[in-house]
């Protein structure tokens, strides 16, 4: 057991908001687990980015965060279904993944200036580790990667689990075990990220992306620690599939998810990282979750096969004015309306004067 596990960890597997030794009150959490600073420090995520790959039988989830933090040491925590893998993802791919659902421009032909002011406006088109000892908790391994710490750890017992970590040097809130429970219960390990010892790398702005690998039958996001948040959640998760992908369960049971985005990803014509990840032609389907209160989230995110792979992108409509000969036709129109104004102000005035009688 490596140091940073050995001594005391500053993992604190807080259940969607800030909670351990000495922290801040719990204000906010990441969508996929919890992000903790240590000590007293302040910390919160200003953006979540996550990018899952599932070919039918494994899951990657590529997660980065953009932090604005006052504190040189803190911790990650995500929940998998299985035993995970981690390791580091190439800092270009989310920018790939912006540049892969750029919207399209269609061009609406207007016969009238829009007076409100013309240009672009938004809109959407269609188209196997061992188990834990009963009881126990385990630290399944521990590696580096780059200025990170991760460990696997393992537990039956949301009690022995949080026992465990108060042994190491950590005070947990009694709802955080009750949180836990929800994946302990059905087997789940934890993957646990902190900033290696002496790295000099801050805890602040975007950090690097990490990839976790896991064994899945179906595709999930885990989403239920994020039920202890106390401020309003938004997620966006980006699904890249062999087909397009519907959320056929929501964080919040009564609550439907739609997709922004759908379309496939030729890795011959996208960027080195995607393709890497993407490792052949795979549809890519975008979701956006707003959470306003976090204490209704029940459920993660569970994603099928949709029925069919209708392609779906936001579209920036760009206005032009209909011409004839290079000229807007609605001058034409206006210099026609004129043109029958005059010649009605004419004929009435002509008629006018036909109608007054001679002098005798």
């Amino acid at each position: 057991m490596r140091g940073w596990v050995a001594k005391a960890l500053t993992v604190v597997l807080a259940a969607g908001g800030i909670q351990g030794v000495a922290v801040a009150d719990p204000a906010w959490a990441c969508g996929c687990g919890a992000y903790i600073p240590a000590g007293n420090g302040t910390a919160s995520v200003a953006r979540e980015q996550a990018l899952i790959r599932f070919d039918g039988t494994t899951e990657d989830v590529v997660m980065r965060f953009s932090v604005r933090s006052d504190v040189s040491d803190a911790a990650w925590v995500m929940p998998v279904p299985g035993a995970a893998k981690a390791s580091l993802a190439s800092p270009d791919l989310f920018a790939e993944l912006a540049v892969a659902q750029k919207p399209v421009t269609e061009v609406r032909h207007r016969l009238w200036p829009h007076l409100a002011g013309s240009g672009s406006e938004p809109g959407t088109r269609s188209g196997g580790a061992a188990a834990p000892r009963a009881g126990g908790v385990q630290v399944l391994g521990d590696q580096q990667l780059g200025a990170f710490e991760v460990a696997n750890l393992a537990a039956s017992d949301p009690a022995a689990l949080a026992a465990w970590l108060n042994e190491h040097g950590f005070t947990l809130k009694p709802a955080t075990a009750g949180r836990l429970s929800a994946y302990t219960a059905q087997g789940w390990q934890f993957v646990a990220v902190r900033l290696a010892s002496g790295s000099s790398a801050t805890l602040n702005g975007a950090l690097d992306p990490i990839r976790i690998t896991f064994p899945a039958k179906d595709a999930v996001y885990p989403m239920r620690l994020s039920a202890g948040a106390t401020t309003p959640q938004s997620v966006t998760v980006a699904v890249l599939a062999p087909h397009r992908m519907d959320a056929d369960r929501t964080p919040v049971a009564t609550w439907s998810a739609s997709s922004v985005f759908g379309d496939w990803v030729d890795p011959s014509h996208t960027g080195t990282a995607l393709a890497d990840l993407a490792a052949g032609r795979m549809f890519l389907t975008v979701f956006n979750g707003y959470f306003d209160q976090p204490s209704k989230i029940t459920q993660d995110y569970g994603f099928q096969p949709a029925k069919s792979d209708w392609v779906q992108h936001p579209v920036v409509y760009k206005d032009e004015l209909v011409t004839f000969l290079g000229i807007p036709v609605f001058l034409f129109i206006l210099l026609g309306v004129l043109i029958v104004v005059v010649l009605a102000i004419r004929l009435s005035a002509r008629t006018r004067w036909r109608g007054t009688p001679a002098p005798r």
